[in-house]
């Protein structure tokens, strides 16, 4: 055989890295991995809150958006309807022994958003993305699990205030359905607030709200409880007539048995003069 018919060597680059001194290969320790873990884990125990934190503001800001998004919707659906809102109530809640299904906001106000009504959503996949849910909401065993599914916003019920409860000082009800051209303040009434979906958390805290996250407009008592907060305390996000969403922890008088009640001209609560 020739030189030149000789099978050639394959260069092997591992030929020119250099060994240590002791001629031993580099490798981590026992000792140096432990210190690697344990320096991963002290830095993910001081990262851990400033995480979850922002995680949370990120919650709440998507809460504000769906509430704007509804004040946006609502505001549509008026301009539209010769400034008049729907009714508060939907299929799930009948008023006066009528059903208002084919009348309530949450039928009505989502085709001005971009979705279908409420009511188009077959019995036990009601819908929970997007505007329809706060995304900070827990699930809660046995309301969410219910065909109708549960409600984390809740539209003030005191705008189409024509049943007795809440009046006890002699009011007369006010008209089923709001017109916006006799509202005194809309940027003081609320229109729309997160609502208690844990039955164990109404009343202040107190417990016993039996009808917690289960209708779609609620009274006073069912103010937020149902979960935390950057800002702490029993607050929430409100959205008001005119549109915009602010922060209200106020909403709670622990000096008042509950439920609840608003006081005669609350405007808050209450958007026509007595």
């Amino acid at each position: 055989m020739t030189a030149a018919a000789k099978p050639r060597r394959r260069f092997n680059a591992a030929i020119l890295r250099p060994l240590p001194a002791d001629g031993v290969s580099a490798a981590f320790t026992l000792v140096e991995l432990l210190v690697v873990i344990a320096i991963l884990a002290l830095l993910t125990a001081i990262l851990a809150p400033s995480l979850k934190k922002a995680r949370d503001m990120a919650m709440e800001g998507a809460c504000k958006s769906n509430l704007r998004l509804w004040g946006i919707g609502f505001l549509a659906y008026a301009a539209d309807h010769k400034g008049f809102l729907p009714h508060p109530d939907g299929q799930e809640r009948e008023v006066k022994g009528t059903d208002t299904g084919n009348e309530g906001y949450m039928d009505l106000v989502p085709p001005y958003m971009g979705d279908r009504p409420r009511c188009d959503y077959p019995a036990g996949q009601k819908p929970t993305y997007g505007f329809w849910q706060c995304p900070a909401a827990r699930g809660v065993p046995g309301l969410t699990s219910k065909p109708n599914g549960y409600f984390s916003y809740a539209m003030n019920s005191y705008l189409a205030h024509d049943f007795a409860f809440g009046l006890p000082w002699g009011a007369e009800p006010q008209p089923s359905f709001l017109f916006m051209g006799r509202v005194i303040s809309p940027a003081q009434t609320i229109l729309m607030f997160e609502q208690t979906l844990d039955s164990h958390m109404g009343y202040g805290g107190a417990g016993g709200l039996g009808s917690a996250g289960q209708y779609g407009a609620e009274d006073a008592r069912a103010v937020t409880e149902r979960h935390a907060h950057t800002l702490g305390g029993m607050g929430g996000n409100v959205l008001y007539l005119d549109g915009h969403v602010a922060w209200r922890n106020d909403l709670w008088d622990d000096q008042l048995k509950n439920p609840r009640i608003p006081k005669k001209g609350d405007l808050t609560w209450f958007p026509y003069p007595y």
